[in-house]
Order: structure tokens, then C-alpha cells, then sequence
């Protein structure tokens, strides 16, 4: 009985810390439940994207709307859900990266609660792509089934990396979930989103390329960041959730543009 309320106490972390959802709850804070919270670092975002998917039927379906409004609002819900947490990531990131200064300072850099120029114009870039793949998708006749799939996907990635990356600092709140690079955790983590990702699979194969592509970026970001500072933050991971969101859409525009969707 203890180990089932642990359970459902580590999924509403995961949803407290990662969206908007208001979870009425004082969960608290322990490495018990900041291990089990990754676990469940996935289904937020696949509750994202059924909620994504249901709004953009109900649009398509059932209003006059045109794809651009359409597109605008699946990115805004999207940014509405995460707090845009992980846009902050992704400005704080460019700002150090685009430095160009030594790696203690990129990490003082993204330490600063400003943004810089780099910061912004890299956000503009980042959203403003976004937008377009998305708009592009939908007037190619978007499916449901690829809303589900990006956010589940990014998500994914945002767990790999604290399982898997080395971290850049000793303390912060990235470093405040080291204790779930377990084993066990691992193990759990990666075979319930592998049995999903085998689920998605069988509805459409050619997702085959999402999920390789996913995996690669995964691989090229972990070693990008390692290379500007040493590992991981909280800042890179959230970069990584929201540049591998874009990098998706974008992979899924070219499958369209070349007929292979």
C-alpha cells in the first residue's frame, strides 16, 4: 500500500514540477520520490499531447479556423503548460553558449536571471521555426497521432538526460535529482517508454524515423553539452526538451515535404 501511494505521490511531483496543472497537494521533497518522479517525466508529456490532439480535432473538426490560427494556438498551449519553463532553459543556455567564454563563466552566465540578446533572438529563432513546421503539418493534413508522439518523445529526452548526462554542478535543482541514476530507476524508466514507443510503432511505422531521430539528437545534445560545460544543468535540460521539440517537428515537416508520411 505504501509502495502504490509513493507511486502516485512521485507522478504528481513529476506534473508539479513540469506543467501548470495545479495539483492541490503538499508533496514535499525527498530522493525517494524525486527518483520515482522521473519515472513518470514521459507521461507528462503524454498527457500533453492528448490534449494537444483533442484540441486540434475539435479545431479542425469543428470550427472555420485557419491553419495558422490553429498552429498558433497548439504552440501557445504548449508553452501555457510547461510555464515556460523550458524556454528559460533554452534562453539561459544560448546566452552561455554563444559567450564563447570559458566554461565557469558559461555556468555563471546561466546562473544570471536576465536574458540576453543571444537569449532572445535564439527564442525567436527557436519558436518562430516551430511555428512554421507546425502550420506546414497542418496544412498537409495533420494527424493526432503526431501530437501524441513529439511531446511523449521530448519528454523522454528530458528524462534521459538526467539519467544518463554527467552533471555540470554539484548542487541546483538538476543536481537535486542525481539520486535517481539508479539502476532500478533506469530500468523502470526505460522499459515502460520502450513498451509505449513499441505501441506507437505497430499504429504507424513510419514514426520509425521520429523515434531514431529522437535517439540521435539525444546522443548530439549530451556530448554539445559536455562540451560547452562540462554536463548537464537544469538549464540544459529544459533546452534540450524545447530544442528536440522543434528538431521533431521539423523532421516531420521533411517526412511530409518527401511524401513519406
Amino acid at each position: 500500500m505504501e509502495s502504490i501511494k509513493n507511486l502516485v505521490k512521485g507522478a504528481l511531483l513529476a506534473f508539479q514540477l513540469l506543467t501548470t496543472i495545479p495539483i492541490p497537494m503538499q508533496l514535499g521533497w525527498n530522493e525517494r520520490l524525486a527518483r520515482i518522479s522521473v519515472c513518470f517525466y514521459p507521461l507528462t508529456g503524454l498527457v500533453l499531447g492528448g490534449l494537444l490532439g483533442g484540441q486540434a480535432y475539435l479545431l479542425v473538426q469543428y470550427t472555420n479556423l485557419s491553419s495558422l490560427i490553429i498552429a498558433a494556438w497548439l504552440l501557445t498551449f504548449t508553452c501555457i503548460y510547461s510555464g515556460a519553463l523550458h524556454l528559460d532553459g533554452w534562453a539561459d543556455f544560448s546566452d552561455a553558449v554563444f559567450s564563447r567564454q570559458s566554461i565557469d563563466r558559461k555556468l555563471e552566465i546561466m546562473k544570471d536571471s536576465r536574458v540576453g540578446a543571444f537569449g532572445v533572438i535564439s527564442l525567436l529563432f527557436l519558436l518562430g521555426w516551430r511555428f512554421l513546421f507546425i502550420y506546414e503539418v497542418i496544412e498537409a493534413s495533420l494527424s493526432v497521432y503526431w501530437l501524441i508522439l513529439i511531446p511523449f518523445l521530448t519528454r523522454i529526452i528530458m528524462g534521459s538526460q538526467i539519467l544518463l548526462g554527467s552533471f555540470a554542478r554539484n548542487n541546483g535543482m538538476a543536481a537535486a535529482l542525481k539520486p535517481a541514476q539508479t539502476t532500478s530507476v533506469k530500468l523502470v524508466f526505460f522499459s515502460w517508454v520502450t513498451a509505449a514507443l513499441i505501441a506507437f510503432l505497430t499504429l504507424d511505422f513510419t514514426s520509425v524515423w521520429l523515434v531514431l531521430l529522437a535517439l540521435l539528437f539525444l546522443i548530439g545534445w549530451l556530448r554539445f553539452s559536455y562540451k560547452q560545460i562540462n554536463g548537464i544543468t537544469g538549464d540544459t535540460i529544459g533546452a534540450g526538451t524545447e530544442g528536440s521539440e522543434t528538431f521533431l517537428w521539423a523532421v516531420l515537416f521533411v517526412l511530409y515535404s518527401f511524401g513519406m508520411v
